[in-house]
């Protein structure tokens, strides 16, 4: 296996002609691509395995301020925790025949509208039966009624279960806000509370989160809705696909963005290739010196064509004609339809014709902005705001790695972890023991980890919504993911300059900019960096100044360094590579210990078991940690292993 400085030195591939665009295993951004090059740890190795291939495999809980991790452990509203405990009781409950409770779906979803079913001449079984549905099925109604002597229930559709229970069940006047945990399985953020607002018949924008969270894990985070009754929330549950919404709570505010501290992530790391004494010393000196806080590929798409901060170089370049061919180029990720339209497109350039036959995505609202206004500014602006914005954050991000690289590589740390000379830096570091915020706030992201970032072909309703505002990373996720972004920009703090007579600040202290027209450079060789990479690119500091408003970029200090905090794990043999070897927070709610075996061998079943994988064992890392709300997992375990496999 080739050493990290090998590896680090690679050539970069040679940009593809548009004939190869349609090869996806040649078109894949690399590392490298964004700047992407050093380690903490040059020393150490690392190991091999396989990240992702299961979004079971990837847990994401959400750390709030106070360094509480959001945990789904009740799906319904305490006032009525007491029904749901007694029909749980085996001697009290009542267990609808699979039969009925086929039928009852049906209805629930309203593909029928009513049925009768034979009744019990038991007076308790039949109030039993009568709860039993009330529980699983609010929206539904039953009674018992008598036809020619023979009792029958009948079950229909009556008035939505939030109109049929007391007001004392409405959110109170003074707390107006319910807040509750979503724990969703392989959707992102956005794509599931559209589904649950959907089932309201309220528009998605209504709900308030602090942050996205990825498509292909299984998360939790806590969203706040107002004036909707947590029982109101808790009846969509039996008609939600893997998404559940439980620990309601009322409060007189809502969550605001970027009110999180980070993520705890429960890791599974697959077909794991190292001894146990090269797995413990890679996690020991990655607990000990952090990793490099790059900004992950997923800042960034994955396509190695039309690149996201390409476009955005020529948009702070003002040069709006290549800006919009970027975007209209075909690309291996798009849909066989748009790439054929795009492809018509760069032969006939008549935007009107190929808008009409181009289905709803962004890219047809950007053919109907060419038709109106020709390749200008005015064709631009008519995509959504917070697309716009991704392009010019994605240019910024892909300066700031490209110097920390740098400033790793070439400066290093002094002994002790220290900064140097001519350093920025801040008095404290993010730490949950510490109770700190972290910094890298404002224009940074509030999009926590995902690995599907998109190409513009979008459903156009979904990624705008109702308005065109993103989150700080400025992001939008496939299928229509909308990451928002405060309103009025936050002017960064001013961090500190490490002087040759002041005491030196640790490494993990560092700030870097993000290139903007209101940051603080270093006062070092890393400073003149900023403006040899901007040089390369025909562009200085000046132009983010911008004349055009949504592309003003006053940037913003993210800290070089990051470590792992409350690093624990456990290394597994497995033979089941399709089982669990991490629970859910629902799993844990819906199975016992017992049930639940983890795809892993005891020490009894070792060399016993059968299984899927024809009796070979495997090995795992179960690794847990938390990171603060800027910092990619995937590019904390990239320092750990050196050579990770992450399986789209």
């Amino acid at each position: 296996m080739p050493t990290v400085e090998e590896r680090a030195s690679s050539p970069l591939s040679k940009r593809k002609k548009l004939d190869e665009i349609l090869d996806p295993l040649q078109n894949i951004l690399s590392e490298t691509d964004v700047g992407i090059r050093g380690f903490m740890c040059v020393k150490n190795a690392g190991f091999q395995g396989t990240m992702k291939g299961r979004w079971e495999d990837f847990l994401v809980r959400e750390v709030d301020l106070s360094g509480k991790i959001c945990r789904l452990s009740s799906l319904v509203p305490e006032n009525t925790s007491s029904d749901v405990s007694s029909a749980a009781d085996p001697s009290s409950s009542y267990i609808i025949p699979i039969e009925i409770d086929e039928i009852l779906k049906e209805i629930d979803r309203e593909t029928m509208f009513e049925a009768s079913f034979p009744a019990s001449e038991d007076k308790n079984e039949r109030e039993m039966f009568h709860k039993a549905i009330r529980l699983n099925y609010p929206s539904l109604v039953s009674k018992t009624v008598e036809v020619d002597n023979n009792r029958y229930i009948l079950v229909t559709r009556g008035k939505k279960a939030w109109e049929r229970t007391p007001k004392s069940n409405d959110p109170p006047k003074k707390t107006p806000f319910c807040h509750f945990v979503l724990y969703k399985e392989g959707k992102d953020t956005m794509q599931a509370l559209h589904i649950v607002g959907r089932l309201l018949k309220i528009n998605s924008n209504s709900f308030n989160y602090a942050g996205t969270k990825d498509k292909r894990a299984v998360t939790t985070q806590n969203v706040s809705i107002k004036n909707i009754s947590a029982r109101r929330l808790s009846t969509l549950n039996p008609r939600l696909n893997g998404i559940k919404l439980g620990n309601f709570s009322y409060s007189a505010e809502s969550i605001k963005l970027g009110e999180l501290y980070g993520n705890r992530f429960s890791i599974v790391i697959r077909d794991v290739v190292a001894e146990d004494g090269v797995l413990h010393k890679a996690i020991q000196d990655w607990q000990k010196h952090g990793f490099i806080n790059y900004f992950g590929l997923q800042r960034f798409g994955h396509c190695a064509e039309a690149r996201t901060y390409d476009i955005g170089k020529e948009i702070i370049r003002c040069n709006w004609e290549k800006a919009i061919d970027l975007i209209l180029t075909p690309t291996s990720s798009d849909l066989p339809v748009v790439r054929q339209i795009k492809e018509r497109y760069l032969r006939t350039q008549d935007a009107k014709v190929c808008a009409d036959d181009m289905p709803q995505c962004l890219e047809k609202t950007l053919l109907l902005g060419i038709a109106r206004h020709g390749k200008t500014l005015a064709a631009l602006q008519t995509l959504p705001r917070n697309l716009r914005q991704l392009y010019t954050h994605s240019y910024q991000s892909l300066v700031w790695n490209k110097v920390a690289s740098r400033r790793i590589q070439e400066l290093g740390v002094d002994e002790g972890d220290k900064a140097l000379v001519g350093d920025l830096y801040f008095a404290s570091c993010p730490s949950i023991s510490k109770g700190l915020r972290s910094v890298d706030s404002s224009s940074e992201m509030c999009y926590d980890e995902s690995f599907d970032q998109t190409s513009a072909t979008v459903p156009v309703a979904e990624a705008a919504g109702e308005e065109c505002d993103v989150d700080g990373t400025a992001g939008v996720g496939v299928g229509g993911t909308e990451l928002r972004v405060p309103k009025t920009p936050v002017t960064p703090a001013a961090p500190s300059r490490v002087t040759e007579c002041g005491e030196r600040p640790l490494i993990y202290q560092v700030v870097l900019p993000l290139p903007g027209y209101d940051v603080a450079f270093p006062d070092n060789e890393s400073g003149k960096w900023y403006t040899e990479i901007l040089h390369e690119d025909s562009l200085k500091i000046d132009d983010f100044n911008h004349k055009v408003k949504d592309f003003a970029l006053p940037g913003s200090y993210r800290h070089l360094v990051v470590k792992p905090e409350d690093v624990h794990y456990e290394i597994r043999e497995y033979t089941d590579s399709q089982k669990p070897l991490v629970q859910s927070d629902y799993a844990r709610m819906t199975t016992t210990e017992s049930d639940f075996v983890d795809g892993a061998l005891s020490p009894s079943e070792e060399g016993a078991a059968g299984d899927a994988d024809d009796n070979e064992k495997h090995r795992a890392l179960v690794l847990e940690f938390t990171l603060s709300k800027a910092a990619y997992a995937t590019m904390a375990i990239r320092e750990l292993m050196k050579d990770v496999t992450v399986v789209q």
